[in-house]
């Protein structure tokens, strides 16, 4: 038990790193102030994700990620939170109705600002442990959640039992987005990640 909290201190460390460097890169493409706060970080069966979010509509995008740890990262939302987010990138923040999270220009939007908080998170992963990382571009998906889980599982080479997520505010124009980010490692990834926190030095 008490490796299980050591664990998840040290990925609310870098996790919090990851989220200072997405507010980064975000603030530079919409030319605005940005704030991003990871509330909390837990650790589930993989099997209890649908009710952890909810049995709802959700959006998700799928994040494949491989080198010396691999696995998928999956950002979900509430229609309405990716609503707000690609209108942050697009700059549509009437009222619209949850269906129009489907047109090419509203999934564009979400995918490229998924882009970028995904590779912000890998990139200190990667600068962390001092290892090679590298990911494919998101994939959306627009459904109940248990089927946007199974399509995460789907199309992972594997995953263990086990998912780290991460509770995520985004503030753009005093509006507050609400998601959850999902590390799904392929089997024996997680004892990678904690063997490496091992192996760091935060005080440096």
């Amino acid at each position: 038990m008490e490796d299980d909290v050591n664990n998840l201190m040290q990925f609310q460390y870098i996790s919090d790193a990851g989220a200072k460097q997405a507010v980064e890169f975000l603030a530079m493409m919409l030319d605005m102030d940005v704030d991003m706060n990871i509330t909390a970080v837990n650790m589930a069966s993989i099997y209890s994700i649908p009710e952890i979010v909810g049995g709802g509509e959700i959006v998700g995008l799928y994040t494949r990620f491989n080198g010396d740890i691999a696995g998928t990262m999956l950002l979900l939302l509430t229609p309405d939170s990716a609503l707000k987010l690609s209108g942050a990138l697009i700059g549509e923040f009437q009222d619209e109705k949850s269906e129009d999270i489907c047109n090419d220009m509203q999934k564009s939007a979400s995918v490229e600002i998924c882009n970028i908080i995904t590779s912000a998170f890998i990139d200190v992963w990667a600068n962390t442990f001092s290892i090679e990382l590298s990911h494919n571009p998101p994939e959306f998906g627009y459904d109940y959640s248990d089927v946007i889980i199974d399509k995460a599982l789907g199309e992972a080479t594997g995953t263990g039992d086990f998912v780290v997520y991460f509770n995520s505010t985004l503030n753009v124009i005093n509006m507050d987005i609400n998601f959850n980010i999902m590390l799904m490692p392929d089997p024996g990834n997680l004892q990678t990640f904690f063997d490496k926190f091992e192996k760091i030095d935060y005080h440096t």
